[in-house]
């Protein structure tokens, strides 16, 4: 059901509830604990692409604008990226609100664009199993991978960072926020 976060949360608990029925582990713990609790949540995870990230004066930022993934670990990165383009292109055209805005989507483009398209859809499926047998793979290859600290080699011979070839502006520091020594 696409749209199982609309619906009541009785109906909602029964359906992770029949969705995880049988999956092994503490799951029936879990589940019945779902049930009971006054603070049951759930919510659909969804990726909106936009052409533009502002009108008139109002301008998106962070997940608004450009969230690219639960899984591309890239979303303080990208919130904070984005905040300080937004606020070097604002600071650059201090007089002309249009233009900064225009900037900061032409500047930032390129960044959030190779974000959004490093994680593949069908890989993210591989972290939300739906069988008992995929389950145990995923624990499975979880564990080896952490007892062998795959993600920390990973990261130690990565040639490139996640924004790949895209640099940092450099923008100056206001007049107004620099230490006069007084």
């Amino acid at each position: 059901m696409p749209a199982i976060h609309r619906a009541p949360v009785e109906q909602q608990q029964e359906f992770w509830a029949d969705r995880f029925r049988d999956a092994g582990w503490q799951t029936e713990r879990f589940v019945e604990g779902m049930k009971t609790s006054p603070f049951f949540y759930s919510q659909e995870i969804a990726q909106v692409r936009t052409d533009t990230w502002f009108k008139g004066r109002v301008v998106l930022v962070g997940d608004a604008a450009h969230c690219a993934s639960p899984y591309s670990g890239m979303g303080i990165s990208g919130g904070l990226i984005g905040a300080y383009v937004l606020a070097g292109e604002i600071n650059r055209h201090a007089d002309d609100l249009p233009t900064a805005l225009a900037n900061y989507d032409r500047v930032l483009r390129p960044f959030v664009d190779e974000i959004q398209a490093g994680v593949n859809p069908r890989l993210l499926r591989v972290g939300m199993p739906a069988n008992q047998h995929a389950i145990s793979a995923f624990q499975s290859a979880t564990v080896l991978a952490c007892f062998f600290r795959i993600p920390d080699l990973a990261a130690r011979f990565s040639k490139e960072d996640r924004g790949g070839d895209w640099q940092l502006p450099d923008y100056p520091v206001p007049a107004a926020a620099q230490d006069t020594g007084s």
